[in-house]
């Protein structure tokens, strides 16, 4: 308390000896102070509504009146002016009757000092701050609950509903709260909350989604549920509506796919509408060749060699988009390392060869892993034809690969020395239909990142114009 202001102080006694006795120990109080005596109930009562008042000291007996009927109208109508009761009783029954009429403290008479009272009047006064206090945050705490956008509910261990804020009750459609409490809230959520075991996801964020079908009404919510009382087992269960957002998500995926739909659609008849020609024209030219029974004009085995060569790139296109977009004939089986990688190189070794290109390898014998060889095997055959052809034309061009085993994982490093891939195409390097080699589809380094990651591996890019490529793959070790 500030020395520099003076406390209020009422004191209530119909006896005015009484009072002068108490004055007396009251001045030698080591605080500066204003007191005013009310020799009556009524009399009080004129003066707390007339004067600003700090604290009220009470005599027990105030005539007709008793002083606890006084602390009760102060509850009622000044409920933060604390208020101390003198009584000339020393018995346990008024002091359990002052404590449970809500007095702050109280003082015996004839048995109290100026040290008493100095302390008493101090207690009481710190002790209404903190009520105070206490009750103003918990004003504002029920304003932010009461007026909350968000679906606020208080329940018990069942998640029977206790309270419920405003924007509960309009999701649920009801007027007044006692309509509210005492449904079951979990009946109306999926996933289950109670089949969900509950202590496991208390202070957890989980999506879940409000039926009401008597309402006709569906809402997507994120669920947060803390534990407010302990000993009582209150939750509170609160309830962020995100049924617009996930409604402008799904539109934006469908027009993502709509986009890719529009694309695939695109470069395939791009793609086919080119060798399509070439073997209608080639049939064309058959037709005549053959309706004019003269073969010495032109020779029928080019055409059937255009038709062959543009079947088999209608053949290939295909063959990569289904390696792109097949997500569910993974077969897992253990397997060497090196026999993958030794099985792929096989596969580009007349292009090696063709561009006398240098293969060093790095690869540990010992590493096995569970997969699908035959996926892995077309993941890693997409990477080193790129590789081939990233350094075709160069005169010393060459193509580096490890294998090893690093934190119980496989690791598989491809490097080449080639012409490199530009910094803003690194990103767009696994994107469906993403390609700038001329006649591509931008299906293969898609088709090995799907693979890769249906492994529970991951890949990695690392590139320099005119300096090279490195791929790096890691892929998990046999379970």
């Amino acid at each position: 308390m500030s020395n520099t202001k003076p406390i209020n102080l009422l004191v209530v006694d119909d006896d005015e000896d009484d009072f002068l006795l108490f004055e007396i120990s009251l001045k030698k109080t080591t605080f500066e102070k204003q007191i005013t005596w009310a020799d009556s109930f009524d009399k009080s009562i004129e003066v707390l509504h007339a004067n600003p008042v700090d604290l009220v000291i009470i005599d027990y007996n105030l005539g007709l009146h008793t002083g606890l009927e006084l602390v009760s109208y102060m509850n009622e109508n000044f409920p933060f002016i604390p208020t101390i009761l003198l009584t000339g009783l020393k018995t346990v029954s008024i002091d359990q009757e002052a404590l449970k009429s809500g007095v702050y403290d109280y003082l015996t008479k004839g048995r109290y000092t100026s040290d008493d009272i100095d302390r008493s009047i101090r207690y009481a006064i710190e002790k209404s701050k903190v009520l105070k206090s206490l009750k103003e945050s918990e004003n504002k705490f029920k304003n932010l609950f009461e007026n909350s956008v968000e679906y606020v509910f208080l329940v018990d261990c069942n998640f029977l509903v206790i309270d419920a804020n405003k924007s509960a009750l309009k999701l649920f459609n009801y007027k007044g709260k006692d309509k509210i409490i005492g449904l079951n809230i979990s009946g109306y959520i999926s996933p289950d909350l109670v089949k969900l075991e509950p202590e496991k996801y208390i202070n957890a964020s989980i999506e879940i989604e409000i039926s009401i079908p008597e309402l006709n009404k569906k809402s997507f919510c994120i669920l947060n549920l803390s534990l407010v009382d302990e000993e009582k087992n209150i939750y509170q269960l609160v309830l962020h509506d995100i049924t617009e957002r996930k409604l402008n998500e799904d539109k934006e995926k469908l027009l993502e796919k709509q986009a890719l739909t529009g694309k695939v659609a695109r470069v395939i008849a791009h793609e086919i509408k080119n060798p399509l020609t070439n073997i209608h024209l080639s049939l064309v030219e058959l037709r005549m060749i053959l309706k004019n029974k003269d073969p010495q004009k032109e020779d029928p085995e080019d055409f059937l060699n255009i038709i062959e060569r543009n079947g088999q790139r209608i053949n290939l296109l295909i063959e990569d988009l289904l390696n792109a977009t097949r997500f569910e004939t993974i077969n897992f089986k253990q397997f060497y390392l090196h026999e993958l990688l030794k099985e792929t190189l096989w596969h580009i070794r007349d292009r090696v060869l063709l561009k006398k290109i240098k293969i060093e390898k790095e690869i540990d014998e010992n590493i096995v892993i569970d997969g699908d060889k035959e996926k892995l095997t077309i993941a890693l055959l997409n990477i080193l034809v790129n590789a081939v052809e990233a350094v075709d034309g160069k005169e010393c061009g060459h193509i580096n690969i490890t294998a090893k085993e690093e934190l119980k994982n496989a690791s598989i490093v491809i490097t080449d020395n080639g012409k490199g891939i530009r910094q803003e195409n690194i990103r767009k390097l696994f994107e469906p239909f993403f390609t700038s080699k001329r006649g591509g589809t931008g299906l293969g380094l898609a088709a090995t990142y799907n693979i890769i990651v249906r492994h529970d591996g991951i890949i990695k890019v690392k590139s320099e114009e005119g300096k090279g490529t490195s791929f790096s793959i890691v892929l998990p070790l046999k379970k």
